[in-house]
């Protein structure tokens, strides 16, 4: 379980976010800290926390004892929640405690890096760690040479589901298998990175694309210098995603018992926010909650439905409880997404992965393997950092953006709730409200472009962000 102090942050993070992008649902609600009658390892009970006294309102119920089943992961049906007595500690096990009525969002604040528009950053950050890791903890994540392929038609428009196959022109035989085989994003656009896909002594690069509509395929060579390569695919239409497989993966562990309550809230306003906006894309949400070895369950995943009720159903029999120490099972709930029935063409597919604790060491390459594979999957991972992330989960996280070509957020101070928040090895960076920030990613898997923060609605801004990227503001340079 993660330490007890991160846990405010997020439990307020989600509380924001489950109920801030749309105010009829009317939330208000105070916060509670873990009671040691309701969160296996808590502290004492706590009193309402730093919310602004118009926002008072009755306190949420703690979360139920876990109880001593054996454990669940994968497919298996939930066990109820029980108390040392082996009765269920819920008086209605199919009933959130407290409900989503009882949560406000708009409250809670993050801020979010493109590690991918900020290159150097992210090297820094990773040389950093890698140096204060003596003990050969943290996985092994070198991205070689960085070359990002971008493919769009001859207006200009991003091409998505275009193959992208990546060769050395130079290799020995030619029966070797491409360096990278993959799909482009729905903004035309994919990641080679020499030290995860290999190549790194090749001279150039042979770049194969196989259009969306059966059209012959193009083959471009770029030198290795280039680290920009676009592929232009003459009379091929561009088409945004007509389908979202949206996954939410969280640690439900007892640091992070509001924060499963704060989704069950907010997942009406994102999905509502993005029907709105593109209503004739189709949805469908997944759902895997994970823990820890000796827990009532290590993961318990929950496949893709396309009825919003019956996800929210399903999320609301879930109980946040368990741990016992900082890292979790995060590798397992990785590899459990790989699993999920994603769709495949015309299909923007993300996840969230919110959490506050990293894998245990001895997993901590096993969870950054699983991410290579869900790379492999065409998936945008958007990992969301609580409070108290250290370095080993700041890495992990970002690595996957990276990788995905996606954002690495992160909960930040401004809402005056909650525990301090772990300040990001990041140096620019806007504030917004929780859930308008990823409102908005989700709205750019769709779009098919970048979609900068509303300056409206930002809050605070570290550094010097342009359109993304920090620029030193004595010498002009960025990236």
């Amino acid at each position: 379980m993660a330490r007890e102090n991160i846990s405010l942050g997020l439990r307020v993070a989600f509380l924001t976010m489950c109920c801030t992008v749309l105010t009829p649902l009317g939330c208000t609600s105070t916060f509670v800290a873990d009671s040691a009658d309701g969160i296996e390892g808590g502290g004492e009970t706590g009193s309402a926390v730093g919310l602004p006294p118009a926002l008072d309102a009755p306190t949420i119920p703690p979360p139920p004892l876990a109880d001593d089943s054996p454990p669940v992961r994968g497919d298996d049906p939930a066990p109820p929640e029980v108390g040392d007595s082996g009765v269920s500690s819920d008086p209605d096990p199919g009933r959130s405690p407290g409900g989503s009525g009882d949560i406000q969002s708009g409250i809670l604040t993050a801020g979010s890096f493109d590690d991918n528009l900020n290159y150097d950053a992210f090297r820094a950050f990773h040389s950093d760690a890698m140096q204060n890791d003596p003990d050969g903890n943290l996985p092994v994540i070198s991205p070689g040479k960085r070359f990002v392929i971008t493919v769009q038609n001859d207006s200009g428009d991003p091409i998505g589901d275009a193959r992208v196959v990546v060769s050395d022109p130079d290799a020995d035989d030619v029966q070797t298998q491409p360096l990278l085989n993959l799909t482009t994003g729905s903004d035309g656009r994919l990641l080679f990175l020499t030290g995860i896909d290999g190549g790194g002594e090749a001279a150039a690069f042979d770049v194969t694309v196989h259009p969306p509509d059966g059209s012959d395929p193009v083959t471009q060579r770029f030198a290795a210098d280039q680290t920009e390569w676009n592929v232009t695919l003459q009379g091929v239409e561009s088409s945004l995603p007509k389908q979202l497989d949206l996954a939410f993966v969280v640690d439900a562990t007892g640091s992070m018992a509001d924060e499963l309550e704060f989704l069950k809230a907010e997942i009406d306003a994102i999905a509502a926010a993005v029907a709105d906006e593109f209503p004739h894309v189709d949805q469908r949400y997944a759902l895997i909650v994970y823990r820890d070895d000796g827990d009532v369950y290590v993961t318990r995943s929950f496949d893709f439905v396309a009825s919003l009720e019956e996800f929210q159903s399903t999320l609301a029999e879930q109980r946040a409880a368990g741990g016992g120490d900082y890292p979790e099972a995060m590798h397992l709930a990785l590899e459990d997404t790989a699993a999920l029935s994603w769709r495949a063409s015309g299909t923007a597919r993300m996840m969230f992965l919110i959490a506050d604790a990293p894998p245990h060491n001895q997993y901590a390459q096993r969870a950054f393997d699983a991410i290579v594979a869900l790379r492999q999957q065409g998936l945008a991972i958007y990992p969301l950092a609580a409070s108290g992330a250290a370095t080993e989960t700041e890495l992990i996280m970002r690595a996957a953006a990276l990788l995905t070509l996606s954002e690495y957020l992160f909960l930040t101070d401004d809402s005056g709730v909650g525990n301090p928040h772990e300040d990001p090895s990041i140096p620019c960076y806007h504030v917004q409200r929780l859930d308008r920030t990823m409102i908005r990613v989700i709205r750019a898997e769709l779009a098919g472009e970048r979609i900068e923060p509303d300056p409206e609605h930002i809050i605070r801004t570290v550094g010097n962000p342009v359109d993304g990227i920090c620029i030193d503001e004595t010498t002009g340079d960025g990236g």
